[in-house]
């Protein structure tokens, strides 16, 4: 008999024990004691043994002296009971201790091979014992090395290899498992021999002697990697998942068992404005308010149906939204079942089919139409069997051919060919045979004829047809449709002439053309340049050899420049345009004028050089002829110059000698008054002396201009040149009543100019401010003056008048242009020469508020080309 459990050993000996001690006691022989002895000593130790036997002992000693015996018959046999006693003691303990105990444990240790996983196993003090040879090659190490880890202390050994996030935790319960003796159970990631962590989980137990104390510990590592991966994987599922049910564009929702609603998904909630302490009991609650009024009994009636008898709901009904319109839904509910049948949940999914339902009712509108569409569309749609026999025609169709669609539907089999008389002879055969062979092998049919139309004319059609199959792949249907495409066959017929025609254009126009690659290798050239070239046709001379020949055909004079300005363009993709000599067949040296574009494509890429080569030796050589004409026009014109230079020497004079008259005739005034204005005849006086000093000075240009000498420029203060060109009419302003705003900058800069000069031009300019406001009334008759520093570091100075304006703003600088009846023309003219002879500009043009504004602008630094050469023709 087997007895497995140890409760139920432990029940056996104790009963044991029972049964020998009342058998001792009834029969007065304490033999029966041993029993108990024996039982204590097998199954509590031999503590416990010893303590039975004590026990025994004093039993014995009551059954045998308290007995009938006498003393001298009790003690033999109390002796050797107690003999008996020790034997038996020492024999189970031994037996246990030794033999049974050492034996079970010997035969059950496994070997370092036999243990799965990374075994090993360590000392009671947490030393490595042994690890084996998987463990060892998993973290690649030799025995050696691990046993010199070992000698460190009680974890070197396995916490080398530990990651660094991981091995506290993994030393503080293996010390707490060795203290307390408890088992090990720990997860860690573990490095491998190749550098890379895997997760496992490291078991172990400690074995213990008979009496408890540990002898050593057995442990395992088993590789959990993939199973953590998994877990982190189906959380991230769930995670997913639960996101996505949130997401999903659905109305989902879940019950228990008898209806009650225990999640509703976020769509849901928005959808209908709802939250789930709202869905409690789905007959009374806020969803059944919401279904329409005329669907309401219908889907409660479902819903209950379904909740009482556990099939699946699904209707379509009207809900309102949170926005109260009402929308069509598809309802859907599964109930999951346990393993028992039982419904564990109710789940189910509402869809707004609101588009499907209007979509189909559109459908069966557009169904419709869709044959008054067929029928009407600019197009030939026809419809054959598999068999190839006609089914339907349009509308067009009947329309276009000119027969009756009874006709067209009624031909049999010997009648197909009157069909085939709709077709241009030409094609018939071809375009019967092509249907034949699509008919039969079940392709799509593509092809382009000509048909004949009700009036007779033949017109192209471009025929396409598809076969419509079941399921099975049978066609059950041929569907046709023919456009007219003869307009498109005639316009790229005529475009085909076109490019025929554009090619002779390109071959016969008296210009080389050339066509080249990015690298400026040449790919075509047209038959005009390949003639001029020498070359044996258009496409002859292509790639570097192109290149070659045609830098031979350049004059050896022009070449390396040639060379160097294609080189620049084809680096910097610039337009190529330069005149060179070209050798002619007859060996002629011609000029010609190149000149090249490049094509990009969207990306700024050059995909290609487009280039011509035009003959200008004529215009060269007329342009030669025209440069020694004009140079002895030039001579020419010279003496007439001289006449235009007096005119220019008399203006320059008239103006400071009538400052002079004016000043002359304000003197006599002044003179003659009751009494004298002494001070202002001074003024007059000193005026008059200024006016002919400016005489003088002009007199000292002219002269210096015609002997070459070099004017002085000086830094001055434009300002002052202003002021001092206003002082010199004054006279003429106080008698007409004008005046004279100033809007100077007070800040400008000192300029170098030529004082006379540009206090000249300003004169100029206020004279012809103040004779065009003649007719203007004396309340509006005033003029402005300012002056600035421009961005560009100029000065300029602006005269603006409030008179008639100008007529032809463009013209006013120009020589003997004049308004006045007795003006020159030769003012302004000699103006604009002297401000370009300072490096400026003069402009003029009309004021907004009427009159017009004369300004010049003159650098405050001139450059050193106006420096050296001041002396500009005047």
């Amino acid at each position: 008999m087997q007895v497995d459990s140890l409760i139920k050993r432990r029940a056996l000996a104790v009963l044991l024990s029972a049964f020998g001690a009342l058998t001792a006691w009834y029969s007065a022989e304490p033999s029966g004691l041993l029993i108990f002895v024996v039982a204590a000593s097998v199954c509590a130790g031999w503590k416990a043994g010893l303590a039975a036997g004590v026990v025994s002992t004093l039993l014995a000693w009551n059954i045998l002296f308290d007995g009938s015996d006498g003393v001298a018959e009790a003690e033999p046999k109390m002796i050797g009971f107690v003999v008996c006693v020790i034997c038996l003691w020492l024999l189970v303990h031994i037996y246990r201790s030794v033999v049974f105990f050492d034996q079970i444990y010997a035969t059950a240790q496994p070997s370092m091979e036999d243990i799965p996983g990374l075994g090993w196993s360590a000392y009671p003090d947490g030393r490595m014992r042994f690890v084996n040879p998987a463990a060892l090659s998993f973290v690649g190490v030799s025995a050696t090395e691990m046993s010199e880890l070992a000698q460190l202390d009680n974890h070197s050994w396995w916490s080398r290899f530990v990651h660094p996030d991981d091995v506290d935790d993994s030393i503080r319960r293996w010390l707490h498992s060795m203290k307390t003796g408890e088992p090990l159970i720990d997860e860690q990631r573990v490095r491998r021999a190749d550098g890379t962590y895997r997760w496992f989980r490291d078991s172990a137990i400690a074995s213990r002697d008979a009496e408890g104390r540990i002898t050593g510990w057995y442990g395992m590592a088993v590789d959990i990697d993939d199973q953590r991966k998994a877990e982190a994987a189906l959380q991230a599922s769930e995670q997913q998942l639960r996101e996505m049910i949130d997401t999903v564009p659905a109305l989902i929702w879940r019950a228990n068992p008898d209806g009650t609603a225990s999640y509703i998904n976020k769509p849901l909630m928005e959808w209908t404005g709802l939250r789930l302490a709202d869905t409690d009991g789905w007959q009374e609650n806020a969803i059944l308010k919401a279904i329409h009024p005329d669907d309401r009994c219908s889907w409660q009636r479902a819903l209950r149906h379904s909740f009482e008898t556990g099939e699946p709901f699904a209707l379509r009904y009207r809900q309102r939204r949170a926005d109260g319109a009402y929308r069509w839904m598809d309802g859907k509910a599964e109930a999951l079942r346990g393993a028992d049948g039982k419904i564990i949940q109710w789940y189910g999914v509402c869809l707004d089919v609101t588009d499907e339902v209007e979509a189909m009712e559109t459908v069966r509108q557009s169904e419709r139409e869709l044959r008054l569409l067929v029928d009407t569309v600019p197009t030939l749609i026809w419809l054959i069997t598999p068999e190839g026999m006609p089914y339907y025609f349009n509308k067009r169709f009947v329309d276009w051919t000119g027969a009756r669609a009874a006709d067209l539907l009624s031909y049999q089999d010997e009648q197909l060919e009157a069909h085939e008389d709709l077709l241009h002879p030409d094609e018939k055969a071809s375009v019967a045979q092509a249907f034949r062979e699509a008919l039969k092998a079940g392709q799509p049919l593509h092809l382009k004829g000509r048909l004949r139309r009700k009036d007779g004319e033949y017109r192209w059609l471009d025929s396409r047809v598809e076969p419509l199959r079941d399921e099975s792949g049978n066609i059950i249907r041929w569907y046709g449709v023919s456009f007219d495409i003869d307009e498109e066959v005639r316009a790229q017929t005529a475009l085909r002439e076109s490019q025929n025609y554009l090619q002779h254009l390109i071959d016969t126009v008296p210009v080389g053309i050339v066509l080249s690659n990015p690298a400026g290798e040449p790919v075509y050239l047209n038959k005009r340049l390949t003639e001029l070239a020498a070359l044996d046709g258009p496409g002859s001379i292509t790639g570097r050899l192109g290149v070659h020949a045609l830098n031979e055909l350049i004059h050896p004079d022009d070449r390396e420049e040639v060379h160097q300005r294609l080189k620049h363009c084809l680096q910097t993709g610039s337009s190529f345009a330069m005149r060179y000599r070209q050798r002619r067949p007859d060996g002629e040296y011609r000029w010609i004028e190149g000149r090249s574009e490049p094509f990009q494509n969207g990306n700024g890429e050059i995909v290609q050089w487009y280039g011509v080569n035009l003959d200008v030796d004529d215009e060269v050589r007329a342009q030669e002829g025209l440069r020694l004409a004009d140079e002895r026009l030039s001579r020419a014109s010279q003496a007439a110059s001289l006449a235009e230079l007096s005119i220019s020497i008399a203006h320059q004079l008239n103006q400071p000698l009538q400052a002079v008259v004016s000043n002359a005739s304000a003197l006599q005034r002044w003179l003659a008054a009751k009494p004298p204005a002494l001070d202002r005849v001074g003024r007059t006086a000193a005026s008059i002396m200024r006016d002919a000093a400016a005489a003088a000075e002009v007199v000292t240009r002219i002269r210096a201009l015609f002997s070459n000498n070099v004017n002085q420029r000086r830094l001055v203060n434009i300002n002052e040149i202003i002021r001092e060109a206003c002082d010199l009419i004054t006279d003429r302003t106080h008698i007409g009543t004008l005046r004279i705003e100033f809007d100077l900058d007070t800040t400008l800069p000192a300029t170098l100019v030529d004082r006379v000069q540009i206090e000249q031009v300003i004169i100029n300019l206020l004279r012809n401010a103040i004779e065009a406001m003649k007719d203007v009334e004396p309340r509006f008759r005033y003029l402005r003056m300012s002056s600035r520093v421009t961005p560009n570091e100029m000065v300029e100075v602006a005269v603006r008048d409030f008179g008639s304006g100008l007529s032809e703003p463009e013209r006013i600088f120009e020589p003997f242009y004049t308004t006045k009846p007795d003006g020159m023309g030769m003012g302004l003219a000699i103006c604009r020469t002297i401000i370009e002879a300072h490096g400026g500009h003069l402009r003029g043009e009309n004021g907004s508020a009427g009159g017009a504004s004369v300004s010049f602008a003159i650098p405050i630094r001139p450059t050193s080309s106006v420096i050296e050469h001041p002396n500009l023709p005047v």
